[in-house]
């Protein structure tokens, strides 16, 4: 079965047809970097992730840009062409910062936030004050191609919407409404009150850009362009930045875009305007848009203490695992209601499958008769986990082959190559959902295994600084088994003895078997 999604443009479930077979290229919005992330921010970096990965289990060569949005988004970005203040120069105001340094603070932090959800690196992080030479050269393909303008003295540049009849195939919205809503608050200097702004110029504006100035284009790798003359030192529009920069990075036509469900209006539709407008290239293929996330019922509130971050979270005892659990578990068109209680069942889940993998680890260091109905399993989890995916990442449908699979695991106890077989085919599946560790908490060392590293045996010393700790990893107790090991062999008993004292007060569980020593982490 192809992978189908729902496409928001098209309003209808479509089959994928990426440009270029075999390879996929994406473009997520990411953050604006004016305050720390929410949970509600990282459900649509999470479903970005997951769909990456989903392509990369699928076969697919992956190609991921996420923007990182440092200038230019207003504090009213609800209309097409927003007004307020920026965003990231309203937070500088407020902490009597550089913008840069507030930047660079909030970015470190999401990176930091996302690295801890398990949300791989994406191949670029494209920052908007890095590639304003990308958003003149747009602005100025949009001038020579008759959409956009300048209006008289004022150094500024608009998108003509009368010029790109496809306006509103996106969200649906119609140009006659945008001018009645517009209308609130007139600019006289527009053609139409719902044109929006390319290029802004603000004297109070703490980040500028001179277009023509040799500074501004220093490290620009194409050939610079002639600029109208016209322009003014100012700063970019928010929606210019993601059309030059998913230009710049993934081509004029890429595969596919994603967003939460506020950037369908007015930024994605306004990128399509301003991207097609500039090259006539057919852009982004597909888009897929992520519903909004309610806490308890409600909208996020700061004053109500549920603006949840992450750090907020893990404060609670949650870990982001956990987290990313209870955000992909929800499909993504559909709006969802984040409880502590969902967390709570998603570190059972997550338990659960844990305790598998630890088991087909344990189970496959063992010997012992071969079991068709393995096998069977696993080819139903892997066209189970596949099938539901498909349908425009079903995650339900895919959980629930998994669960069936662990199920099946449990009751069958494979060991040896079938415990190996069926541990491949859950770490496959965790590839995309992205929660297990793959440091087994439990497990068993063979005699041979301890044996065979006696003469490398670590210092009594430090075995007795591991233990001193408070938790081991099952690295560290693998050192901690083969010096016991060497002291037993060596008839130290007493170091032995202590050695396992020290483990049981950790509460690890270790036993002693005929071909070797079992532990369990607690």
């Amino acid at each position: 079965m192809a992978f189908r999604l729902y496409d928001t443009r098209l309003k209808k479930q479509v089959d994928f047809q990426p440009i270029e077979s075999g390879k996929v290229k994406i473009y997520n919005c990411g953050p604006t970097v004016y305050s720390t992330a929410h949970i509600g921010n990282f459900r649509s970096f999470v479903f970005a992730d997951l769909l990456r990965r989903y392509f990369e289990y699928s076969g697919f060569e992956v190609s991921q840009v996420m923007n990182i949005t440092d200038v230019g988004h207003l504090t009213e970005d609800d209309r097409a062409d927003a007004g307020g203040e920026d965003k990231l120069q309203k937070m500088a105001r407020e902490l009597g910062w550089d913008p840069y340094k507030v930047a660079q603070h909030f970015e470190q932090g999401f990176h930091s936030d996302r690295k801890a959800l398990g949300i791989v690196d994406a191949h670029e992080y494209p920052r908007a004050t890095e590639h304003v030479p990308d958003m003149l050269v747009q602005v100025q393909q949009l001038l020579d191609r008759g959409h956009a303008y300048i209006p008289e003295g004022t150094g500024e540049a608009y998108f003509d919407i009368s010029s790109f009849k496809e306006y509103g195939q996106l969200s649906g919205k119609k140009v006659e409404d945008l001018e009645a809503g517009a209308r609130v608050e007139v600019n006289d200097v527009k053609k139409h009150p719902a044109d929006f702004a390319l290029w802004k110029t603000d004297e109070s504006h703490l980040m500028q850009w001179d277009p023509h100035d040799d500074k501004t284009w220093e490290g620009y790798p194409g050939a610079r362009p002639k600029l109208d003359e016209r322009l003014k030192r100012g700063f970019p529009g928010w929606h210019i930045e993601c059309s030059a920069m998913s230009s710049r990075y993934l081509g004029e036509a890429f595969d596919l875009h994603t967003g939460g469900e506020d950037n369908i209006f007015p930024h994605h539709e306004c990128e399509i305007a301003q991207a097609c407008g500039a090259t006539g290239a057919e852009y982004s293929r597909y888009w897929m848009h992520v519903r909004h996330l309610l806490v308890d019922n409600k909208k996020m509130s700061k004053s109500a203490g549920t603006l949840y971050t992450l750090e907020d979270l893990t404060a609670k005892g949650y870990s982001p695992l956990e987290m990313r659990y209870l955000l992909i578990s929800n499909h993504y068109r559909q709006p969802m209601n984040f409880t502590l209680e969902g967390l709570d069942a998603a570190r059972a889940s997550i338990g659960r499958l844990q305790n598998c993998r630890d088991l087909l680890v344990e189970r496959g260091a063992t010997t012992g008769e071969a079991n068709a109905q393995v096998g069977e399993a696993i080819t139903k989890l892997d066209e189970g986990f596949a099938a539901g995916l498909d349908d425009d990442l079903n995650v339900a449908n895919a959980l629930a082959a998994l669960f069936e699979f662990v199920a099946t695991v449990n009751r069958l106890q494979p060991v040896g190559d079938d415990a190996k077989a069926a541990l491949a085919a859950l770490d496959r599946a965790d590839h995309v959902i992205g929660v297990l560790s793959r440091e087994s908490k439990s497990g068993v060392i063979t005699q041979a295994e301890l044996d065979a590293a006696i003469a490398s045996a670590p210092a009594v010393d430090h075995i007795k600084a591991l233990l001193a700790q408070s938790t081991v990893t099952a690295a560290e107790l693998r050192d901690i088994a083969i010096g016991r090991h060497a002291a037993r062999k060596n008839k130290d008993w007493g170091t032995a003895d202590a050695i396992r004292d020290g483990l049981k007060a950790l509460g690890v569980q270790f036993e002693d078997l005929a071909d070797g020593v079992r532990f369990k982490l607690p």
